[in-house]
C-alpha cells in the first residue's frame, strides 16, 4: 500500500484551501453583482419617481390663471345684462378676463370652481355655458386659438382667453342687491390642479355709466 507523505498532505491541504477561497470569492463577486444591480434598478425607480413628482410640482406652480381685465356692469332694476338700461349705481355684474400663465397645462372650466366673498357673503360658483346665477358662474371664450373650447367641452390652451361673469345679487343671496361705490369683494379662482388666483376688487367712488372699469 503506497503511503503518502506529509509533502503531498500539505499540498493536497493547501489546494482544497485554494479551492474554497476561490469558492468564497465567486460567492462574493456575484452577490456584489446582485446588490449592484438592486442599487441601479433601485436608483432608477428612485429617478423615475424623482422626475413624475418635479413635473407634478412643475404642473401645480405653473398651471392656473392670469387675470387681465376686470369691469363690472350697472343695470337698472330690470337687472338684464344683456340690455342693461339706466344705470342705479350698484355693480350687478362682475366680468373677469382671464388667460393660462406661462406654462401652464390646459385647464377645463368644468373643475373650476370660483368663491365670491363679500362683506355680508361668501359663495362657491361652479361652471355654466350659459347662465350666472346663486349656484353658476357662467364662462364664454374670447379667444381660442387651439379650437380646444366649446360649451360642452370648455378647455382654456396656451393663448386662449376667457370671460368669467358673476351675478352679484343672485351670488350674494337677498342680502346683496349689488355692489355700492366702495365695496370690496374678493374672487378666487381655484382650479383641480394648479395654483389658485386671488383677485380683489374695489369698486370705486362714484359710478358713471353701465360698464365700470375694475382693474
Amino acid at each position: 500500500m503506497k503511503r503518502v507523505g506529509a509533502g503531498n498532505v500539505n499540498r493536497m491541504r493547501k489546494g482544497e484551501m485554494g479551492i474554497g477561497t476561490m469558492i468564497l470569492f465567486i460567492a462574493m463577486v456575484l452577490v456584489a453583482a446582485v446588490a449592484a444591480a438592486l442599487l441601479i434598478s433601485t436608483a432608477g425607480e428612485l429617478n423615475q419617481q424623482a422626475q413624475e413628482t418635479g413635473r407634478l410640482t412643475q404642473q401645480e406652480v405653473s398651471s392656473g390663471f392670469q387675470v387681465i381685465e376686470v369691469y363690472g356692469l350697472d343695470t337698472d332694476s330690470s337687472h338684464d345684462a344683456s340690455t342693461p338700461g339706466t344705470a342705479d349705481n350698484d355693480v350687478d355684474f362682475i366680468y373677469l378676463k382671464l388667460k393660462l400663465h406661462a406654462g401652464s397645462q390646459p385647464i377645463d372650466m368644468e373643475n373650476v370652481i370660483i368663491e365670491v366673498t363679500g362683506e355680508n357673503f361668501e359663495v362657491n360658483l361652479a361652471f355654466s355655458s350659459s347662465t350666472a346665477d346663486a349656484d353658476y358662474y357662467q364662462a364664454t371664450e374670447v379667444r381660442d386659438p387651439d379650437s380646444t373650447y366649446s360649451s360642452s367641452n370648455p378647455i382654456v390652451s396656451s393663448g386662449g382667453i376667457v370671460k368669467v361673469m358673476i351675478d352679484i345679487p343672485d351670488a350674494g343671496g337677498s342680502s346683496v342687491n349689488g355692489l355700492s361705490p366702495q365695496d370690496t369683494i374678493y374672487v378666487k379662482i381655484i382650479p383641480k390642479h394648479g395654483a389658485a388666483t386671488l383677485e380683489e376688487i374695489n369698486i370705486p367712488e362714484s359710478l358713471i355709466g353701465n360698464y365700470i372699469s375694475l382693474s
